[in-house]
């Protein structure tokens, strides 16, 4: 608790906010996917608690809605909204929702949204034209120059439900595993997250027991505070069930531990 109240609050912005982010970049590590097979459904809600070091930190509450139509076409309406408890409100109030639409078969990303009305104020629009693969992001309408994309790519919440269309358990060989790998832009950049799967685990968290497997993701490409600490990890675990949840992710960097818990599954 002493720990946590002597940082400053941006950075308590940046702790919170890092790790509401990872809960869907860092899961994004798949690579070849289960045709045809989509484990969530609408109306599907999930809810996450957030803590640093042991101290509650806040919640997190992922939504899978009705499709919407994109310029004609039907698509997957995500949404992810977190949020700081009282006591970091003190002095990093955060109040972040993002919004992802993506094809319905989860092949790409069409449109991205992030609108962070805490202490910090953003309001991000990633433009994706799959004629010119290519990506434009946008913060309170000033652009950015667009970038090229691959032929497959995911912003940053879609990620996190693509993740689960993938056949993970089927990359594990004989003991051995194989690197899953996975193109991931925010309208900055994009490149290539890999992952490694280490075996199988049982977690327990506020939603019940889960038979998991664990992924490491690699964090080359991340900065801030992992470019700033010697040998930062980060562990997720995945669900085996049919339903491949994410159930928990632990990251350690120089300032401590960010662990992300499932709370609830609904629908």
């Amino acid at each position: 608790m002493k720990l946590l109240i002597q940082i400053k609050p941006a950075a308590g912005i940046q702790i919170f906010c890092l790790a509401a982010g990872l809960l869907f970049i860092l899961c994004s590590t798949g690579s070849a996917g289960q045709a045809g097979r989509l484990p969530f459904k609408a109306g599907e809600t999930l809810e996450y608690s957030v803590s640093w070091e042991r101290v509650p930190a806040g919640t997190a509450r992922f939504e899978a809605r009705e499709h919407t139509a994109v310029d004609g076409q039907k698509a997957w309406y995500f949404v992810l909204e977190a949020r700081s408890n009282s006591f970091v409100d003190w002095f990093a109030k955060i109040r972040d929702r993002l919004e992802s639409l993506a094809d319905p078969s989860l092949e790409r990303s069409l449109l991205y949204k992030k609108t962070q009305r805490g202490k910090s104020k953003k309001e991000v629009v990633v433009a994706f034209d799959w004629e010119k693969k290519t990506a434009t992001y946008s913060n309170f309408g000033g652009k950015r120059p667009s970038i090229e994309i691959p032929d497959s790519a995911f912003d940053p919440l879609a990620s996190f439900y693509k993740l689960r269309t993938l056949d993970l358990t089927g990359s594990q060989k004989d003991g051995d595993t194989e690197p899953l790998f996975f193109s991931v832009t925010d309208g900055k950049k994009c490149f290539t997250q890999e992952g490694k799967i280490m075996g199988t685990e049982s977690i327990t968290v506020a939603a019940g027991v889960y038979d998991t497997v664990l992924i490491t993701p690699s964090v080359n490409h991340f900065s801030g505070v992992f470019s700033k600490s010697e040998n930062p990890t980060v562990r997720v675990w995945v669900s085996t069930d049919d339903r491949q949840v994410p159930v928990r992710i632990k990251m350690k960097v120089f300032i401590g531990s960010l662990v992300f818990d499932l709370v609830s599954i609904q629908g």
